[in-house]
C-alpha cells in the first residue's frame, strides 16, 4: 500500500474501533527516529540511494538518524566522507529544514572496519594510509567532530541510545596482524546498569549484528541459522538483555526485509532488525530464486535468476510515546509503507514486555496465531515448455543466467496471495512436481521460491510468480503424467491449501 493509502485505512480503523487515529497513527510522539542499516555506500549509486532515503527521513521530521552498521563497504576513509557530505547535503549543520537538530546515531559494522579485500590496496602502508579501520580516532573526529569509541552513550530528548562499533576479529593483513577487539558491552552495562533500569523509559542499544535466537531467526522453525560472525557470543547478549525489559536491540547485518514478521521479537526484551538501506535484500538459503551467500557458488546451480534485490531500499521510522513504541516500515524507493506498524506497548517503568506472559510479538505465538495463506477462488496453475532455458551462472552473486549454455524447461506459473483475497499474505511457496505411473504418484522433484514482490508494499505484488524446472529432472522414462502442485507458507512456514495444474503427459507440453 501507498503511505497514503496507509494513513487512511488507518484512520478508519481507529474510527471503527473506538480508539483515537493517534492510536495507530497519529499523535506527537516524545521522541521520533528514522532508521536504516546497511547502506554500503561504496560507489555514485549507492551514495544516491542513501542520498534519498535519508531525504524520506528528513520529510518525517526525525529528531534522529540510527545507522546500524555497514556505512560504506570496503573499508576506504573515501567511503566514509562520500557518506558525511552526503549527510551534510541533507541536514546542513546537523539541521533540519525548520532548524531542529538531527542528531546522529551511527555505529560501524564488519564492511566498515575489516572485512574487505586488502589484497588490492597493494602494500601493507598503502593499506593503513586509505583504510578508516587504521585511521578510526582522527577520521572520525574529522568527519563527524566528536570521539571514535566503541561503545558510548547519547541522548536525544530524554531517551537513551548505548552505541557499540563492531568488534574485530582476529585477522591478517598483509601477514600484520589485527587482534581481536575485547568486549565492552558487559563491562558498559554493569556500570551504567543501574541507572538505565531505573529511568522509568525504555532506553535503546545499537549494534551491527543480530543477537542470536532473536530478529530473523528462521532457524527456529527449521531453516538455517544466519553466522553474524560472532559466534559464541551471541547466547550470552540474549542473557544479558534479558535482565533489561525496557531495552530495544536494533541491528542490521542480515539485510532481511521488513515484509518478514520475524523482523521483530519480544522475549526478555525487544529486538528490531534494521534491514538494508542500500537494495541489497538478502533471504535464507534453498530458494530457486532468492539471494544469499550460499546461493552464489551453489552446484548444481538454480534453475532462475534471483528475485530483484536490488529493487527494494527499506527504513523504518521510529514513534516513542508515554505509553507505546511505534515502528513504521517504509520503502525508500517508492512511496509506499511495507505493512501495518508494529506497536509496542510500554509496561511500568518503560518495559517493553510485560511482567508476565507472553510478549506481544513472541515468534511462537504469533507462528500459532498466524492464520495460512490463501489463494483465490479462480487461481489457476499453468506450466509452459521453454526450448533455450538457462541456469543460474554459478559462482555470480548477481545471480545472472549463464548465457553459455542452454536446456529445456518447464515454467511453472501461478498468481501471488496478498491480504485483499487472504488472511495474510504469502512468504514463499513450495513447487513439487508429482509424477503419475499407474495409480502410484511419486514426487519428481520439488522447489522453494519467492513472489517477485515478495519483500516490497502488496501494492507492488502484481507479477505472476514463477518456478522452472529442467525437463531433466523429470524420470527420462516417464510413460504417465506429471503435474505441478503449489502450497503458500506464511513467514512463519504455515502451509495453506496447495493448488495444482492438470496432469498431462510431459511430452504434450513440447
Amino acid at each position: 500500500m501507498t503511505r497514503r493509502e496507509f494513513m487512511g485505512a488507518a484512520a478508519l480503523a481507529a474510527a471503527g474501533s473506538g480508539l483515537s487515529a493517534g492510536t495507530v497513527t497519529a499523535g506527537t510522539p516524545n521522541l521520533r527516529v528514522g532508521i536504516m542499516s546497511d547502506v554500503h555506500c561504496h560507489h555514485p549509486e549507492a551514495v544516491r540511494r542513501f542520498v534519498r532515503g535519508l531525504e524520506v527521513l528528513r520529510d518525517e521530521k526525525v529528531d534522529a538518524v540510527l545507522l546500524a552498521g555497514d556505512l560504506f563497504t570496503t573499508g576506504t576513509i573515501k567511503e566514509l566522507e562520500d557518506i558525511a557530505a552526503a549527510w551534510f547535503k541533507i541536514f546542513p549543520n546537523d539541521r533540519r529544514p525548520d532548524g531542529a537538530k538531527v542528531e546522529r546515531l551511527f555505529v560501524t559494522g564488519n564492511h566498515d572496519e575489516v572485512d574487505w579485500d586488502w589484497k588490492r590496496f597493494g602494500t601493507y602502508e598503502n593499506l593503513r594510509a586509505k583504510t578508516f579501520y587504521y585511521n578510526r580516532e582522527a577520521t572520525w573526529k574529522r568527519l563527524w567532530g566528536e570521539d571514535y569509541e566503541k561503545i558510548r552513550m547519547k541522548t536525544v530528548k530524554g531517551y537513551t541510545f548505548v552505541l557499540r562499533q563492531w568488534l574485530c576479529r582476529p585477522f591478517n593483513h598483509f601477514d600484520h596482524a589485527v587482534p581481536a577487539e575485547p568486549e565492552v558491552t558487559p563491562a558498559f552495562l554493569e556500570k551504567h546498569g543501574a541507572v538505565l533500569r531505573s529511568c522509568g523509559k525504555p532506553f535503546f542499544y545499537v549494534q551491527h549484528e543480530p543477537i542470536d535466537n532473536t530478529v530473523n531467526a528462521t532457524w527456529l522453525f527449521g531453516g538455517t541459522k544466519w553466522d553474524n560472525g560472532q559466534t559464541g557470543r551471541g547466547e550470552k547478549e540474549r542473557k544479558l538483555f534479558s535482565q533489561y525489559p525496557n531495552a530495544v536491540v536494533l541491528t542490521g547485518h542480515s539485510h532481511d526485509t521488513l515484509t518478514d514478521e520475524m523482523s521483530i521479537w519480544q522475549g526478555g526484551f525487544t529486538a528490531v532488525n534494521c534491514s538494508s538501506g542500500c537494495g541489497y535484500i538478502f533471504t535464507a538459503p534453498g530458494r530457486q530464486n532468492g539471494f544469499n551467500c550460499e546461493d552464489f557458488t551453489r552446484t548444481p546451480a538454480y534453475e532462475m535468476p534471483c528475485f530483484n534485490h536490488t529493487e527494494p531500499r527499506q527504513a523504518l521510522v521510529m514513534d516513542v510515546y508515554d505509553d507505546r513504541i511505534t515502528f513504521k516500515k517504509l520503502d525508500t524507493a517508492n512511496p509506499d509503507v511495507l505493512g501495518p506498524d508494529w506497536v509496542v506497548p510500554l509496561f511500568a517503568g518503560g518495559a517493553t514486555v510485560p511482567p508476565s506472559g507472553t510478549p506481544k510479538y513472541d515468534f511462537a505465538a504469533r507462528k500459532a496465531a498466524s492464520k495460512p495463506p490463501v489463494f483465490a477462488a479462480n487461481a489457476k496453475v499453468s506450466v509452459a515448455y521453454v526450448k533455450d532455458g538457462h541456469h543460474r551462472k554459478v559462482g555470480a552473486p548477481s545471480c545472472a543466467l549463464d548465457p553459455s549454455e542452454t536446456h529445456p524447461q518447464f515454467r511453472v506459473t501461478f498468481p501471488p496471495i496478498t491480504t485483499k483475497t487472504s488472511p495474510t499474505r504469502a512468504f514463499d511457496f513450495r513447487v513439487v512436481c508429482e509424477h503419475r505411473t499407474g495409480t502410484i504418484d511419486t514426487v519428481a522433484k520439488e522447489y522453494r521460491v519467492y513472489s517477485p514482490k515478495f519483500c516490497m508494499a502488496e501494492c507492488r505484488e502484481t507479477e505472476p510468480v514463477t518456478c522452472d524446472f529442467a525437463v531433466s529432472s523429470i524420470p527420462a522414462n516417464c510413460k504417465g503424467q506429471i503435474r505441478f502442485v503449489v502450497t503458500p507458507y506464511d513467514c512463519w512456514g504455515n502451509a495453506g491449501t496447495p493448488i495444482a495444474s492438470a496432469w498431462v503427459s510431459p511430452e504434450k507440453l513440447r
